[in-house]
């Protein structure tokens, strides 16, 4: 009984933690953290994520969640030379 309730309570939380993340689009979150390969230096990948972003924010007033710039992200990141997996 104990650990249906702990089981409940864990998924309700995880659960608007969940809708919490997506109020606010962020470089972290979703679409703009792709995986890449295991053997890239992540504080490296991280700074590339981060310039990518600002790049496409500073280019593209329109919402940063629309498919186009998605897509140029994604785009900035491969030609920085990343494999993206996801």
């Amino acid at each position: 009984m104990k650990l249906s309730i702990s089981l409940v309570i864990f998924l309700a939380l995880q659960g608007c933690s969940s809708m919490l993340g997506e109020l606010k689009l962020s470089e972290s979150s979703g679409d703009f953290n792709p995986v890449t390969l295991a053997s890239v230096d992540p504080e490296k990948y991280k700074l590339d994520k981060q310039l990518c972003f600002k790049q496409i924010e500073t280019q593209n007033s329109k919402d940063l969640g629309e498919n186009y710039n998605i897509i140029k992200f994604r785009e900035c990141l491969i030609q920085k030379g990343y494999v993206l997996l996801s």
